[in-house]
């Protein structure tokens, strides 16, 4: 009998101890799964979306300058060939090129590129609680960038004062930067 009791008791602390491990290994999964989702969620909304964004922006804005370069070298190399003579008339059909090429760019800086800027600005400010402390100090960068530009085109402020204030997207740069490192990291980590 006291053998019979040994063996009970060597299983109840063998079972407590079973389920105590059990336990911590599941807690520990757990705590796992929901920082993986929380990842998750941080580059479905946030990081995802805004890079999105940028890679979009910064596609077309890529693709103006190559556009104004091809349009300038054509124009340039019709002037050469033509000669003193014939300047004006290789360089009209160009010109009116260059003005509707022009036109055209204004208009996608308006109603594309902007609604973009302003689609980031959005997902920032309702997806704020998703972003990593070090990227919250990127945000008020973004709203004087478009909030400068906005005001430009509705010609509330003139552009020179855009000059006057070092207003370039290129200080937006360590945004990206950031954007692309913390979307890549998070998604390693999720992965």
């Amino acid at each position: 009998m006291t053998v019979f009791l040994s063996i009970l008791g060597a299983l109840g602390v063998g079972g407590v101890i079973g389920v105590l491990v059990t336990q911590v290994m599941t807690n520990r999964r757990e705590i796992t799964n929901r920082r993986v989702a929380f990842k998750k969620q941080q580059l479905e909304q946030f990081y995802g979306p805004l890079l999105a964004a940028h890679k979009e922006i910064r596609s077309r804005s890529e693709l103006r300058v190559k556009l104004e370069n091809a349009l300038d070298s054509a124009h340039t190399e019709d002037m050469f060939r033509s000669g003193p003579s014939r300047v004006e008339a290789a360089s009209n059909p160009h010109v009116s090129a260059i003005a509707t090429n022009v036109q055209d760019e204004n208009q996608t800086f308006r109603e594309v590129l902007m609604p973009r800027y302003r689609q980031m600005i959005d997902i920032f400010r309702d997806k704020l609680w998703l972003a990593e402390p070090e990227t919250r100090k990127f945000f008020q960068q973004l709203i004087e960038f478009v909030d400068v530009w906005d005001k430009i085109l509705t010609e509330k402020l003139p552009r020179t004062v855009a000059v006057a204030i070092n207003h370039t997207e290129k200080n937006l740069a360590p945004f990206y930067e950031h954007l692309e490192q913390v979307h890549d990291r998070l998604q390693s980590e999720v992965s």
